[in-house]
């Protein structure tokens, strides 16, 4: 994905006239023929050169162009120019999106038009200029997400990781983001080009999808879908999973502006990107004071990106949401998530690549509440510390009535909730007497499975609620079990 030179934009009057003279000759050879339909769409074709170039009507233009596209008993050549007409006419409405999907329709619709396919690739986007990696290996940036209000919805955390795939030097490109619903996604890019390998996207309401990226095409793999969907590429395009990354890597500057392609696993389709640098600002965040690049969008999405040599991303504005940059974390190889929490006292820790996100109670300041979130989005596991007061008496009594009471709320809020009467077990955490259950639930079309644990305590009392598929929980639950021991108290 390449800077769009001006011409891209509007195309230059000698290199119109040009195809203009190859658009006569293509329609003097089709008159010259006996099919009658063919003759008349050619004189239609002409019909439209002489909209589009002399009058001056481009929107007239375009309606010929689209209609000799749609017409079956078009001959490839006609139909070809009317189509490349058609793109060259959407760019000098300066329509950037719709001219590069109608360009790339030419190519994919007409192969054996080489000198057309060839005057189309100019139009299109080639690769992009980048700068060497900004980052350093296994670098993470967090990000808190909220509402314009300033109230705190989520976090994401953004990695990447040097890597080697089948002797091929990579960077594994991950993230993780929690807005209510989890979604993670991974891409293997080749460490020289950045160009994508493979990628795996996840989110737990919408679905999952792979793609593996081949030479000139990508095949996409939907979960729940035999079929393997082969989507062909043609120039730079990229996946849509590492474009803060890549957005990293790119030249900014005053006025700077370019196009990008991103392929979207899950929807199929690649999409067009323009980008534009509109002005540097000076932003401060959780993680600090930044001087940034302002990144605007087509597709109604704002980025800032720092103007140091770390290029960090700073702010992001997305669908009524803000994402700001809270903290960029280079743990070592091997580390494991940890999380120390000195207002009330307790500690957490998981393996590499969990994630935990903490924000305060909106009712209480005597409780806090963690996401502990694991690296596939098996499942969403909350944790929530609190103090004794903050109880009803009746909870007050033992970990069995607090769970007994919780079971009520639980109820009302999930659909076809069932505590499975056998499941009842005792359970202590952090020398804290509790007990644990399981239930089963409706959620959307789906079953799923909840796992709580309640332990009543002085000075404060905890309980763990782990939500996933049934299915999945005989693997996982050693693995929360184990989270769940590793609470400690001061």
């Amino acid at each position: 994905m390449a800077v769009m030179k001006a011409k891209h934009f509007l195309p230059s009057f000698v290199k119109t006239n040009r195809h203009v003279a190859l658009v006569g000759l293509a329609a003097t050879l089709m008159i010259a023929g006996s099919d009658a339909a063919a003759a008349t769409l050619s004189d239609l074709l002409e019909q439209g050169i002489y909209s589009e170039e002399t009058k001056g009507d481009i929107d007239g233009a375009i309606r010929i162009y689209q209609e000799i596209v749609a017409d079956n008993k078009a001959g490839q050549t006609v139909a070809a120019q009317a189509q490349y007409r058609l793109a060259v006419c959407l760019l000098k409405k300066r329509d950037q999106a719709g001219a590069t999907a109608a360009f790339e329709k030419l190519i994919k619709d007409y192969p054996d038009e080489k000198e057309l396919i060839a005057a189309a690739r100019e139009y299109l986007p080639s690769e992009p200029q980048l700068l060497p990696v900004p980052w350093t290996d296994g670098e993470e940036m967090r990000m808190i997400f909220k509402f314009q209000s300033g109230f705190v919805v989520g976090a994401s955390s953004h990695t990447v990781s040097a890597a080697e795939a089948n002797g091929r030097r990579i960077w594994s490109v991950r993230s993780r983001t929690f807005t209510g619903a989890q979604a993670v996604s991974r891409v293997e890019v080749d460490a020289g080009t950045f160009k994508p390998i493979h990628s795996f996207w996840k989110h737990t309401l919408i679905g999952e999808a792979e793609a593996t990226y081949l030479p000139d095409a990508a095949e996409l793999k939907v979960k729940g879908k035999d079929e393997t969907k082969r989507i062909s590429l043609d120039g730079a395009v990229y996946d849509n999973e590492q474009a803060i990354q890549l957005m990293r890597r790119l030249p900014y500057g005053e006025g700077y502006k370019t196009s990008l392609r991103f392929l979207s696993s899950l929807g199929g389709m690649v999409v067009p990107v323009e980008l534009e640098v509109t002005r540097r600002e000076t932003l401060e965040v959780p993680a600090g004071k930044f001087d940034c690049f302002r990144v605007e969008l087509n597709i109604g999405q704002t980025f800032w990106y720092s103007a140091d040599a770390h290029r960090y991303l700073v702010k992001l504005e997305v669908g009524g949401a803000i994402a700001e940059l809270a903290e960029v974390r280079r743990p070592k190889p091997g580390e494991p998530a940890a999380l120390q929490d000195t207002k009330l006292g307790f500690s957490l820790t998981a393996p590499e690549g969990w994630t935990f996100f903490q924000r305060e109670d909106r009712e209480t300041k005597n409780k806090s509440q963690v996401i502990i979130l694991d690296p596939e989005a098996t499942a969403l596991s909350r944790l929530a510390v609190e103090t004794p007061d903050t109880l009803k008496p009746e909870a007050k009594q033992s970990s069995r009535a607090w769970a007994e009471m919780e079971i009520e709320d639980f109820a009302r809020q999930l659909k076809d909730f069932q505590v499975r009467a056998d499941s009842w077990k005792e359970r202590t955490i952090a020398g804290r007497a509790g007990v644990s259950f399981i239930a089963d639930c409706t959620e959307g079309k789906g079953k799923q499975l909840i796992y709580a644990l309640y332990a009543l305590g002085d000075p404060t009392c905890v309980v763990f609620v782990v939500k996933l598929d049934p299915q999945d929980f005989e693997a996982f639950k050693p693995k929360i079990d184990a989270v769940i021991d590793s609470f400690k108290t001061q």
